[in-house]
């Protein structure tokens, strides 16, 4: 374990003109790990260019590679036992959103009870519609636009993609003791409401529109699809939390970041178990 003076030495090194010093002192820095980070934030607004572009740079990455770690803590959790809000955090954190945790639950809560008021003298399949597309207006977001994809700022635009607005639909509901999933449709994705008798199909990506299985078993039948019944059963936060990762890898790809493309794909590997999400 590196010293204190050792550290801040070499946090002074990541300025040296020589390229190789400079290079072998991020190594060690990036290997001390968080023990680091104090030594670094110190210099964060250093006078020196070259030292606070590198000292930032490097946080960063430091940043990233504890949340990694987080991330590898939730996957190895059982199914039944990953957590859909703190995964949809942790995937915002990655995408640079950070500690929003407390105003998220917020947010999140304070719907829930919205929703809670107006159950009694209409249900909850339609207290949830009312509170979340009507009153609130959450509506379709861009692919292509990073904040459509994360929990925090989805819940402050009220924009989303799909799977994005079916997570906001299914932690509300899951607050007032719901029975609402994620349904990873071929291309597409929805919230299900299990009510007793039937099902209730909801696309949040179309305000709310609510779909029965008869329907969309005839639609997936006429693309070919051979088991819908397959299709139309509630997935896990798992593979919730894989197809998120799916479209960030899309999104990073298509406007060409290649090192978030790449810790994309690892955190996907991650949440691989037994060969597949």
């Amino acid at each position: 374990m590196r010293t204190e003076g050792e550290l801040r030495a070499l946090v002074s090194l990541l300025a040296d003109e020589q390229e190789g010093v400079a290079r072998a002192a991020w190594d060690e820095l990036l290997g001390a790990g968080q023990a680091a980070v104090p030594f670094l934030e110190a210099a964060f607004d250093d006078p020196d260019p070259r030292l606070r572009g590198r000292v930032r740079a490097l946080l960063e990455e430091l940043r990233l590679e504890a949340l990694e770690l987080q991330w590898r803590r939730l996957a190895q959790k059982d199914d039944d036992a990953l957590d859909l809000e703190e995964g949809c955090i942790l995937l915002a954190a990655l995408g640079g959103t950070v500690g929003r945790e407390r105003a998220v639950a917020s947010f999140l809560d304070a719907v829930a009870g919205s929703v809670r008021a107006h159950m009694p003298a209409v249900g909850g399949l339609r207290a949830m519609g009312e509170v979340l597309f009507e009153n609130l207006r959450f509506r379709a977001g861009e692919m292509g636009n990073p904040e459509h994809h994360f929990l925090p700022s989805v819940l402050e635009r009220r924009r989303g993609i799909p799977i994005a607005l079916a997570a906001v639909y299914i932690l509300v509901g899951r607050r007032v003791g719901l029975p609402v999933y994620g349904v990873a449709m071929p291309d597409h994705f929805l919230a299900m409401y299990a009510e007793a008798d039937r099902p209730a199909y909801v696309d949040c990506f179309n305000q709310g529109q609510v779909y029965r299985y008869e329907t969309l078993s005839r639609i997936l039948s006429r693309r070919g699809v051979v088991a819908p019944e397959r299709v139309l059963s509630p997935c896990s936060t798992r593979v919730i939390l894989y197809r998120m990762l799916g479209n960030l890898e899309r999104l990073y790809t298509g406007v060409g970041q290649s090192r978030m493309v790449g810790r994309v794909q690892r955190w996907r590997e991650i949440l691989v178990v037994k060969g597949r999400p």
